[in-house]
């Protein structure tokens, strides 16, 4: 018995089982088009529209409001896009309370994972995790604001350093208050705090590690910069 079947139908059985596999729709206007050139086509669209973000102020207000119910958590894309702002902002904090960049940098990865819009049960916000009272003697009028909350932050920071003279404790105290800091004559006893600490000073590490220069070793033993 001979079966009767054409290229296209052949063509058409593979779409349709690709078609299956993938979560975009496949569509070919016109039959001389080869399907790996359709393929590419469908691909470039879904990633340009995740990607094509609008990081434009009407996007992200400067302006306090429910951003909670809007944007409840942000994708990596999205940080992504937004992190050239987050560093420019933490430069300027730096530079303005004499805090290295990788602390302000490595307070935020803990407090909120570069989270613009995080929000605490108990009712800490932004980036740096400001506590409303705590806001409000800061001067900070929008605390979602990248650039007030950070420079908040860091102010914040720089105040328990100057008080305890002792990074960890001043860590401490940014978490849980320069009081419980004094009241037990050190890291206050709660796992929330001992942990926050430990892992600020682990990111700090890190982000430190990650902006030395390579080096490759050569056949003398002698090691080379990469830069």
């Amino acid at each position: 018995m001979k079966l009767n079947i054409s290229v296209k139908d052949i063509l058409d059985q593979k779409i349709s089982d690709i078609q299956s596999r993938i979560p975009m729709p496949i569509r070919i206007n016109t039959p001389y088009m080869s399907f790996s050139n359709v393929l590419k086509q469908e691909i470039e669209k879904t990633t340009n529209r995740t990607l094509n973000l609008d990081t434009s102020i009407k996007k992200y207000p400067l302006v306090s409001g429910s951003y909670e119910s809007v944007y409840p958590r942000l994708s990596s894309e999205e940080i992504a896009a937004l992190m050239p702002r987050i560093n420019n902002a933490i430069t300027e904090a730096s530079k303005k309370y004499g805090i290295d960049e990788n602390m302000i940098r490595a307070i935020i990865k803990q407090e909120s994972s570069f989270q613009p819009f995080a929000l605490s049960t108990s009712g800490a916000m932004g980036l740096m995790q400001l506590m409303p009272e705590t806001a409000k003697w800061l001067s900070v009028d929008d605390p979602y604001n990248i650039e007030q909350n950070i420079m908040g932050g860091t102010r914040y920071f720089k105040d328990q350093l100057d008080a305890f003279d002792n990074v960890e404790l001043a860590l401490a105290a940014y978490n849980s208050g320069p009081n419980n800091v004094r009241r037990y004559n050190g890291i206050p006893p709660f796992l929330q705090t001992q942990n926050f600490v430990r892992n600020v000073m682990r990111y700090y590490q890190l982000y430190n590690e990650a902006q030395k220069p390579s080096s490759v070793s050569t056949d003398s033993g002698k090691e080379l910069s990469t830069d």
